[in-house]
Formats: structure tokens, sequence, C-alpha cells
């Protein structure tokens, strides 16, 4: 599909558009932000991506990579993201790389948030633009993630702060969305509801499209690792449409998708 096609594909007819939040595993499981497209072969996956992505007015990325592929010179915001009017490639912090990409609006502000309480190198991403005439703050972060059963640090609870730490800073906001690798994981034989993590967001009135029934993470199947680890949420929005979907040749996150309408259009 041309760049001007998606364009016009990722406005519905009744006012909605199509949101995607994807850790891309620094393309195809790559290593910081090393991608692992081997030499020869970006064009094609470009194709693999550009088709799984599909029309998304707005698109968050974790573990992304400013190169595209291997001894190559594609660069991820010209060739995977050319026909999108904001592009913002987040601060490289070890793993963690948390962009933002939008069609069909205005860059008003962007900025970085390191969280107060983390022990890794843990931010978020903001993009606050001008969208058919209201401003709206989207938000892309990725989470402290637990190192396996020898780990002593309180993550869960500093995962709960990271997660105050954006409410408190949108609470002011009429249009938010917030999206990314939440790390909400279980390690085999863990029985802790850890779904309940997200009830940061739901008790301070977001809309979840993950409350912890959907596995996002492995892009494979492995019942006993499945996780709800990747999420939106919304405040000032319908939400409609979730849908989850994996590639394992791409990255080892399944992406997620949901439709929005500003709230006061569906009245």
């Amino acid at each position: 599909m041309c760049a001007a096609m998606a364009s016009l594909a990722a406005f519905a007819g009744d006012g909605s558009f199509r949101v995607v939040s994807w850790n891309v595993g620094h393309h195809a499981m790559g290593l910081h932000r090393n991608p692992s497209i081997p030499p020869g072969m970006g064009g094609k996956y470009l194709g693999m991506y550009r088709e799984f992505i599909g029309d998304a007015r707005i698109v968050g990325v974790c573990e992304y990579s400013a190169a595209f592929s291997t001894n190559e010179p594609i660069r991820t915001a010209e060739a995977l993201f050319g026909g999108y009017d904001v592009k913002i490639e987040g601060t490289q912090r070890g793993a963690q790389c948390n962009s933002i990409f939008i069609r069909g609006c205005k860059l008003v502000e962007s900025r970085e948030r390191e969280y107060p309480k983390r022990s890794q190198k843990v931010y978020y991403q903001l993009a606050r633009v001008l969208m058919d005439g209201r401003e709206v703050c989207v938000v892309q972060t990725h989470l402290d993630w637990d190192l396996g059963k020898k780990d002593t640090l309180p993550r869960r609870e500093w995962r709960a702060d990271q997660m105050r730490t954006i409410v408190a800073d949108m609470a002011g906001e009429k249009y938010v969305i917030v999206a990314g690798d939440f790390n909400i994981m279980k390690r085999p034989g863990d029985t802790a509801d850890h779904a309940s993590e997200y009830d940061v967001f739901a008790e301070a009135g977001y809309t979840l499209a993950n409350s912890g029934q959907l596995v996002t993470w492995p892009a494979w199947s492995d019942p006993k690792r499945e996780c709800p680890i990747d999420n939106i949420m919304t405040k000032g929005f319908e939400m409609s449409d979730v849908q989850v979907k994996g590639h394992d040749k791409l990255s080892d996150h399944k992406m997620i998708s949901c439709r929005l309408r500003f709230a006061e259009e569906g009245k």
C-alpha cells in the first residue's frame, strides 16, 4: 500500500482510527540497538513489517532500532514510517528505546521522563499532538522487568510506582493514550495475580485493551510462560476492535491494537 493510500485508510468513516503498540525486539530479536535482520534482507523484511503494522494512525514501538537491518543504510523512521507526520525516535538506553509515529496531526511537544523508582533504564516517551482540533497525549513506555526466582528487588512495587507516575503526570489531560511493554510477567509455577497490576490504570478511569485476558508474550506457543505483557490504555476515547497478533520471525512479542474514537463523537 502506498503512503497516500495508507494515510487515507488510517481514518474510518465513523471517525475511528487504529492504534498499535508493539515491542519489535530490536527488529527480529536483535540486541539493543543492533537489529538481527541479515544483510541483503532489509527490503524483504520491510515489506513484512509494513504489512503487519497495516493502516495504523498511531504506532508506539518499544525496543526500537534506528537502523532497520544489519550493515545496510536503511533508516527505520524513513523506510518503515515515511508516511507518518510525527516521527519521534526515543533515546536508546540499553534495551530501552520507546518511539512514536503518528499520521494526520501536528506535534506540539515531545519529551522523556525517567521514572523516580527504577532499577533499569526505564522511562516514558511523550508526544503531545494536535489531532482533529484536540490536544492528545500519546505515551509509549517500557517498565522494569523481573530477573527470575533469585531476584530480590521489589519489581512489582516499582512497576506500580512507574504506572502511578504516568497517571499523575497525565491527570490534567483530557485525551490520553498510554501504551507499551509493562512487563506484567509470570515465571513457571508462579500463581500470583499479575494482571491485577493494571488496576492502577483501571482505578484512575482508564479503559484497558488488555485486562490480563490477552497473551502478548511470547509470540510463539509456550503455555507455561504466557503473559499479558503489552497493553493500550486510554481516557477520553471509546475503544473497540481489540486485536493481538504475532509473527515469530519479526519479534518475540505479539502486537496489540485497537480502534479509538473521541468519546464525544460516539454520543
